[in-house]
């Protein structure tokens, strides 16, 4: 995987450039056919994981412009040391604004997306020029199903509607959604509730958000749709809030500042969402973003293992293809131009 990976990854540079290269991986669709091509079944569990990771190893020390930094677990901690490290290696100078937007970008999968999944796996592919795209993954621990979320330097690292896709197995009944156009009201109302009331008051507004979801009904108090049936237990509101912290983002300015925020987690997140819906009036979204979901099939190894031999091969062709061209030798090139070409065209639509 390694080595094919690689001379893939070599091929695409020199055909199409660095920052179309890594603007690719922000397609989920683009990225599971090109796990594929190194020996996963679509539906194979490890299928981003080891991809990314065979990759990043793959690029490392070499001279193809494009690295990745960020993994899985405590790699998710590396990215501003392999940021400054790995990065400038490619003429990326200045990683400060990279290293913001990979902070963020884990921050709103994990906080202002709240879907049941637990981010464990953040990459970033970074082109020389500076064009990135994110991949985060999470997982729910419940079901042992993945989400992977996909961004770009495209559309940019923001609050509202960010992504360029995200992949899942299956659709949620109810997602707290902050990212979507129709929480603008909810992401500003929780910034003026941090700025314009007391920590102890936000607390008993929580305790009303409770008494207000445990009966359902409270006078004037509309309980959204998705949520009247019942609260799932990822949606559950927290049993308090932090006061200390609470002081601390007093005065954050944006909802992307509260976001990022030291001491702001998910929870924190959901309790304020509730207090500004139920308890202010504000409107959020309570559907599942999710753009893609794909269905259970076959498992490894059906109907055969990966040939290892023949990856090796296909890598070496590659290499020398590319190898060869810059030679201005580009005939095995527009060979393989041509063999795309062809069966493309075979390829039922």
């Amino acid at each position: 995987m390694v080595e094919l990976g690689r001379e893939i990854v070599r091929a695409l540079v020199e055909v199409h450039g660095p920052a179309e290269t890594v603007r690719r991986f922000s397609d989920p669709c683009w990225l599971t056919a090109l796990a594929c091509v190194l020996g996963f079944e679509w539906n194979t569990s490890g299928q981003t994981t080891v991809t990314l990771k065979a990759l990043k190893v793959g690029l490392q020390e070499r001279d193809i412009p494009v690295r990745i930094v960020g993994g899985k677990g405590e790699e998710m901690r590396w990215v501003p040391y392999e940021a400054g490290h790995q990065l400038r290696k490619i003429g990326v100078e200045d990683v400060g604004e990279l290293i913001s937007a990979s902070r963020l970008t884990c921050s709103v999968d994990e906080s202002a997306i709240q879907d049941s999944y637990r981010i464990y796996f953040h990459t970033m592919i970074v082109a020389e020029g500076g064009t990135w795209v994110v991949v985060n993954q999470g997982m729910n621990v419940d079901d042992r199903t993945a989400r992977r979320y996909h961004w770009s330097s495209e559309k940019g690292a923001g609050v509202q509607e960010p992504h360029t896709s995200i992949l899942a197995e299956r659709e949620r009944e109810c997602v707290l959604d902050l990212t979507s156009a129709l929480s603008t009201q909810t992401r500003k109302v929780m910034v003026e509730i941090l700025g314009d009331t007391p920590p102890s008051r936000i607390k008993e507004d929580l305790a009303q958000v409770k008494a207000i979801l445990k009966s359902q009904r409270l006078l004037d108090k509309d309980i959204p749709p998705e949520l009247a049936r019942s609260v799932p237990s990822y949606l559950a509101p927290p049993t308090t809030l932090d006061e200390e912290t609470l002081r601390r983002v007093k005065s954050v300015g944006e909802f992307k500042e509260l976001l990022v925020a030291r001491g702001i987690g998910p929870a924190t997140i959901r309790g304020l969402a509730y207090i500004s819906c139920l308890i202010y009036g504000s409107k959020a979204s309570w559907r599942d973003p999710v753009k893609f979901a794909y269905a259970h099939g076959t498992k490894s190894g059906r109907p055969y293992y990966v040939d290892r031999r023949a990856m090796l091969e296909h890598a070496r062709i590659l290499r020398d293809a590319v190898l060869q061209a810059r030679l201005r030798d580009h005939e095995k090139i527009q060979a393989i131009r041509r063999l795309s070409a062809l069966v493309s065209d075979q390829v039922p639509g």
